[in-house]
């Protein structure tokens, strides 16, 4: 058996995952980048597409190769099919 068999899509970076803690972060695993910023509104490509995280005083608490943390109130996240 394979170890592909064993882990899921998002343990061996095949997918992107967002984790929410309430409405006050988003943490995005396995991003391919920043499309726009703004203070409510954040968009981020992945490989399904574009990202949306929408709400107040959003800022960009951390910034990784492939990890992505949001921070303010959050309203709402939402993906789109438009590839990048």
């Amino acid at each position: 058996m394979r170890w592909e068999e064993f882990t899921p899509p998002e343990a061996r970076g095949a997918e992107t995952r967002a984790v929410m803690t309430g409405q006050k972060e988003v943490l995005i695993e396995g991003h391919r980048g920043l499309f726009s910023y703004e203070t409510d509104r954040i968009r981020v490509r992945s490989k399904n597409g574009i990202w949306t995280v929408s709400g107040q005083g959003l800022i960009i608490d951390y910034f990784g190769a492939q990890d992505l943390l949001i921070k303010g109130r959050v309203d709402s996240l939402a993906i789109d099919g438009e590839k990048t």
